[in-house]
């Protein structure tokens, strides 16, 4: 497999014609926002971005030495004793500063009756004026949005909280400018540094219960391990799902639509 793999990465690079990566971007930088999965989609990515197929060789050699490497179908998920897996890093065509964002979140005391405050992003209306403002269809919208909410967890931009698992949200919340200045703010800020901290280690060990193609990630025992992972120190009900929205925005699933969720590849899952 690893010899396919290569061979595929060769073809991949010699159609992009580009052998050179960032100057400041490592391939085990670029693969650990990949999931620290070696496989066709990441492989794609890999070439776009100009890193070469001697390095990617280098990198499987350099797992085939360790037990803890994992192959599973046509991928292989390389041992965090050679790399970390970091929340995906993706950028959209929408930014956080976009008047399409602007006209569509409320304002910090929009939601006060209800006992939420802050500024709160109204999600689908987004995807529906992008396409009147950018002439985007409803899958380039969908894409779009998705990874402008992967970028923005990513970044602590955003974030979507709650300590009462009994409670949902009014949608994403914005943690810029006067939009951060919210009671939550420092529990919030707590939770993305742990949920960010821990990443690798949830990602792992969550694989073991999903199966590629067929099961969702995060699995139903992930806010377990949540807990256990952090001692009880995360205060977010809804850590889970923001997980699932970095993992879909970032690319990890496989077939995602405006009218389809799609499935979850490695290193979220397992193929049988």
């Amino acid at each position: 497999m690893r010899t396919l793999i290569i061979i595929a990465a060769i073809c991949l690079l010699t159609a992009t014609g580009s052998g050179r990566a960032a100057a400041n971007e490592t391939l085990t930088d670029f693969i650990s926002a990949q999931g620290c999965a070696i496989g066709p989609a990441t492989l794609v990515r890999a070439a776009e971005a100009g890193h070469g197929h001697d390095a990617i060789d280098a990198l499987i050699k350099q797992a085939d030495a360790t037990d803890e490497t994992i192959r599973t179908g046509d991928w292989i998920v390389l041992p965090s004793s050679i790399c970390r897996i970091q929340p995906p890093d993706v950028h959209s065509k929408i930014q956080i500063t976009d008047p399409e964002v602007a006209a569509l979140t409320s304002d910090i005391d929009g939601y006060a009756k209800l006992g939420d405050r802050g500024c709160f992003l109204d999600g689908p209306g987004l995807m529906e004026r992008v396409q009147v403002t950018r002439g985007w269809d409803r899958n380039r919208a969908n894409l779009e949005y998705m990874r402008f909410l992967a970028e923005n967890l990513r970044t602590g931009d955003l974030a979507f909280y709650t300590n009462d698992p009994l409670s949902t949200p009014p949608g994403f919340q914005i943690l810029r400018g006067d939009c951060a200045d919210v009671p939550e703010i420092d529990a919030i800020r707590q939770s993305q540094a742990l949920r960010d901290r821990e990443f690798d280690a949830l990602i792992r060990e969550d694989a073991a219960n999903v199966i590629c193609g067929r099961d969702d990630s995060p699995s139903y025992r992930f806010m377990d391990l949540v807990m256990r992972r952090t001692r009880g120190e995360n205060t977010n009900a809804w850590m889970v799902f923001e997980v699932k929205i970095m993992t879909i925005g970032g690319g990890w699933y496989v077939g995602n639509s405006a009218t389809q969720k799609g499935t979850p590849r490695p290193p979220l899952c397992r193929f049988q």
